[in-house]
């Protein structure tokens, strides 16, 4: 009997510990992004940072986390049906929804304007004006739009990687990217000694996730969660294991 009130007890204690809503959080990843952040076979998500510090983040919060793939212009309808539990990686003005609660930051980035080796480089914004560039369907880019406005000519496609290659391709002469999938590609790239050191650096920026109001997790656990994962060093690992040696 007291074995079976001492069995009792624990379950009922880790079932507290639980957020609201069941053992599982499901990340929306978006399909538009690359290695390092992403790594996919199929459309089944098997790698990067996304997907470690997603893996890392469940971990804290005692729940299994599940990843399901959608391509960039359906991630916030799945976050609005509640077809997955949150969003990462995200600023809010690249989303259309007012009412998503917005995590502390999870990755400090660069926004950047790459090229080849045998590129021009960009001494500024207004030397892009009328030239083809590499971008990613569903994405904005409000310093290109006010800076350039109908001299900002898209070439969009589905991912950096495709971008990347239509760049290395000579379809277009410069693409707009950011520095952690760059500075990975420069060095981990196939064709890497063709891709230009010298970068026009656009903007600083972080990234964050995005929870509905409501949802299974709050944002002050969300919150704790990154806190702890900085505290006890893992997310400094994550991140360290997706700079490849020159």
């Amino acid at each position: 009997m007291k074995n079976g009130f001492a069995l009792l007890s624990s379950l009922c204690s880790i079932a507290l510990a639980l957020p609201a809503g069941g053992a599982e959080l499901v990340f929306g990843v978006s399909t538009g992004s690359a290695m390092p952040m992403t790594r996919f076979q199929g459309i089944e998500l098997t790698g990067g940072l996304l997907k470690d510090v997603g893996d890392a983040l469940a971990g804290e919060l005692n729940l299994r986390p599940r990843y399901l793939t959608l391509p960039r212009k359906r991630v916030e309808a799945a976050l609005a049906d509640g077809t997955v539990d949150l969003l990462c990686d995200l600023r809010p003005e690249w989303l259309d929804g007012q009412r998503w609660q917005w995590s502390n930051p999870v990755f400090s980035n660069k926004m950047i304007i790459v090229g080849r080796i045998d590129t021009a480089p960009l001494g500024n914004l207004r030397e892009l004006a009328g030239a083809r560039t590499g971008t990613i369907t569903g994405y904005r880019y409000p310093v290109l739009d006010h800076e350039l406005g109908p001299q900002f000519v898209r070439d969009d496609a589905v991912s950096d990687d495709l971008n990347l290659r239509k760049l290395l391709r000579r379809r277009f002469d410069y693409m707009l990217t950011n520095s952690l999938y760059y500075d990975y590609q420069r060095r981990a790239h196939a064709e890497r000694a063709r891709l230009s050191r010298t970068v026009l650096a656009i903007e600083p920026f972080d990234t964050y996730c995005a929870l509905p109001p409501g949802g299974k997790l709050t944002l002050a656990q969300m919150n704790r969660a990154l806190l702890a994962l900085r505290k006890n060093g893992r997310m400094h690992t994550i991140l360290e294991s997706y700079q490849p040696a020159n």
